[in-house]
């Protein structure tokens, strides 16, 4: 076990892979914080900063920032119309998937959860 300096510190560092996972985290929250807070004006503008910060082509993603900023439905569709022309075309051969960049399912996100967990675990 290891020792401890007072009830909340530990003298060892946290595992790497676990440090890379929560910056990467961290990282995307900070981006998306930054597409929100940002202005809607103009709107394409807008739109090329989102696909440059958040490399998610998803326009289900986009529809989830846009409620976050308080869009109305109205200036919602013509922002997500915008979106669907700005967004870079896929090299010929891929999939028709709806999203151009990996992003994780809830399911995948919760497995590697319980992984790191029992990874944690192990090493306490």
């Amino acid at each position: 076990m290891p020792e401890l300096l007072s009830c909340s510190q530990v003298l060892r560092k946290a595992p790497a892979s676990y440090t890379k996972i929560v910056v990467k985290g961290m990282t995307r929250a900070e981006m998306i914080l930054k597409v929100v807070m940002a202005p809607h004006e103009p709107p394409v503008v807008f739109v090329d900063n989102y696909i440059k910060l958040l490399a998610d082509g998803n326009p289900e993603t986009f529809q989830k920032i846009l409620d976050m900023k308080g869009l109305k439905r109205s200036e919602q569709s013509s922002m997500l119309e915008l979106f669907r022309q700005r967004l870079p075309t896929p090299p010929s051969g891929a999939d028709g998937g709806s999203s151009l960049f990996s992003t994780p399912t809830p399911e995948q996100e919760s497995s590697r959860i319980r992984k790191l967990e029992k990874l944690i675990k192990k090493r306490l």
